[in-house]
């Protein structure tokens, strides 16, 4: 499992435009709208370039009947949940993990000061983790019509396909 090749996205708004999904912000000055850095898309659509030389931004009109969602990774590490943070940071290959819990925090020695004022981390390869899933929670006013929890790895095994790379992507 060592050669195992992971790519981790973290945290994302999404919504969808067409059967696509984009990526989702809000400014301020701009409201809602979907973000590319894909030009194709962006000309396909109209999308413009409004603050970044490298993204593509197309304002949403009607967020009541748009669908979106903000998307978290998270994991089962003996038995607990945790937050994940990231993976493969200096090419260590491990997965950044915060417990979701001070009974967690507690069980892996962390003090009751390290949740309140911190964010407690441990570092775990993916053979030591039970499950990897992301938790899809409904975002301001857009439609939320997915399943709330996608299951990504759950023991030892991918329940999704890795890309044309061979990379899985969570």
């Amino acid at each position: 499992m060592n050669n195992v090749e992971v790519k981790f996205e973290g945290m994302h708004t999404y919504a969808f435009l067409d059967g696509y999904w984009f990526y989702l912000d809000n400014f301020p000055n701009l409201g809602w709208g979907y973000t590319t850095s894909d030009i194709n898309l962006a000309e396909k659509y109209g999308f413009k370039k409004e603050l970044f030389d490298f993204e593509y931004f197309f304002p949403i009109k009607d967020i009541a009947h748009t669908r979106g969602f903000e998307s978290n990774v998270y994991c089962k590490y003996k038995g607990f949940e945790f937050f994940v943070h990231s993976y493969n940071v200096c090419n260590d290959k491990l997965f950044c993990i915060s417990p979701e819990s001070y009974e967690a925090a507690k069980f892996f020695g962390f003090s009751d000061g390290a949740m309140r004022y911190e964010m407690p981390n441990l570092d775990v390869p993916l053979s030591d983790l039970d499950e990897i899933y992301r938790k899809r929670r409904k975002l301001d006013k857009f439609i939320f019509d997915v399943d709330p929890i996608k299951p990504i790895y759950k023991d030892g095994k991918w329940l999704i396909e890795p890309d044309e790379n061979g990379v899985y992507v969570i």
